[in-house]
């Protein structure tokens, strides 16, 4: 079951960082989520405002930090589209460190 390995792989590295909280845990699962859902190949493609629904964060404030702070410290690589009508991409890095390569 490929969706556990995502997952356990994630939760894993969390435990240990004490960086992450709930609000890092909830996003990167909303992402996670959505990159299951269209097919779990090459990077997700998100609009903010739909995700801070799937993680239940109410404001684009905490949740823009929170994209941020994944980014930094390295469990996403988020390339935002800065245009209302196309979606940004999300590549799940650790996703990469378990043999996945992303196509073009």
């Amino acid at each position: 079951m490929k969706e556990a390995r995502e997952i356990m792989d994630f939760m894993d590295r969390s435990v240990s960082d004490s960086r992450l909280g709930p609000m890092h845990i909830s996003v990167y699962f909303a992402i996670l989520y959505c990159w299951l859902l269209q097919g779990g190949e090459g990077p997700a493609r998100v609009k903010g405002k739909e995700l801070m629904v799937l993680a239940k964060i109410g404001g684009p404030t905490p949740f823009y930090k929170t994209l941020k702070e994944l980014h930094q410290f390295g469990y996403i690589d988020y390339k935002p589209s800065f245009c209302a009508a196309e979606k940004s991409k999300v590549y799940l890095l650790l996703v990469e460190t378990m043999g996945y390569r992303w196509k073009g």
